[in-house]
């Protein structure tokens, strides 16, 4: 086997475990017991530890990332990611774990039309028809004029695409930063929420007990410094396309994990609009041209 060969296998590996470990986040979130804000403050916090060693080994603490420009992007980007943590753990108990990741899933849309409005940049056919394949989706989910969701589930949805429009956010801050590695960028945003986050936990008058500090601490660990590590090595291995059809592993294993755990079985309308919804995505990921079909008729 080649070396090309070998590397593109060895970074689909590394992205199928960072999908797997992403759709089982939200069992972690419910079975630690903790409150969001809690959650997030030891996501964050066992993070940094992990990172700083491995940070230290790269040798990315070089003064050439910490400009003025780069700190106030890796910071104010982290913000926005631990908040997007916070109202989408703060949503599952009000969905369902499923429901919240299909519809957290509309982000691409979000980053697309805040990259025309913010920068300018410009949006072709294809991207709008598939915008509005998965707005039909949202809206088939809502069951807007029907009773197919309550209010509680409503307040639950607003919450993920509250949090799925900071991440979008983040992410486009995040691109400004191109000559920081991608590591040193997850430990400031990290670094940054554990300090944000203090003086609003409830660690002390709730504090994790028993089983609960496995959950809290494989959350830490697992889910967050060596799930960004996997992803950001898969990323330089793989193509776009792969990475693209391989993210919806995540979603896939979430309603999963969903059923087996917490007995949640997606309605049907809620499948239609769940299809509707990864097809958009996946057309625009992909770059699927429909009108270039159109013409070959």
């Amino acid at each position: 086997m080649d070396e090309h060969k070998l590397k593109t296998k060895v970074g689909t590996l590394e992205m199928v475990v960072a999908m797997l470990l992403s759709g089982s986040i939200g069992l972690f979130v419910i079975k630690s017991g903790q409150s969001p804000i809690n959650i997030v403050f030891f996501r964050c916090l066992i993070s940094a530890l992990c990172l700083i060693p491995i940070c230290l080994f790269y040798g990315h603490f070089k003064k050439v990332y910490f400009g003025k420009k780069e700190l106030f992007l890796m910071v104010t980007s982290g913000l926005l990611i631990i908040f997007n943590w916070v109202l989408l753990f703060a949503a599952f108990p009000k969905t369902s774990i499923s429901l919240a990741t299909i519809v957290y899933h509309v982000n691409p849309f979000v980053i697309l039309f805040l990259g025309a409005l913010v920068f300018h940049e410009k949006l072709n056919k294809n991207d709008v028809l598939w915008t509005l394949v998965a707005f039909a989706g949202l809206i088939v989910i809502i069951g807007l004029g029907s009773a197919s969701v309550n209010s509680n589930q409503l307040v639950g949805l607003g919450l993920v695409l509250v949090a799925t429009t900071l991440y979008s956010i983040s992410v486009l801050m995040t691109k400004k930063l191109t000559n920081t590695p991608p590591l040193l960028i997850v430990l400031i945003q990290t670094l940054s929420g554990a300090i944000v986050m203090t003086p609003f936990i409830s660690v002390f008058a709730n504090p994790p007990i028993g089983q609960q500090w496995l959950f809290v601490l494989v959350l830490g660990v697992l889910h967050t410094a060596f799930l960004y590590y996997l992803m950001y090595s898969a990323i330089k291995k793989i193509p776009l396309n792969n990475i693209a059809i391989l993210s919806f592993i995540y979603p896939i294993s979430t309603i999963v994990i969903d059923y087996f755990f917490f007995d949640h079985v997606l309605t049907h309308t809620q499948i239609l609009g769940a299809a509707l919804i990864l097809l958009g995505v996946l057309g625009v990921k992909l770059h699927w041209n429909v009108f270039a079909l159109k013409r070959l008729k």
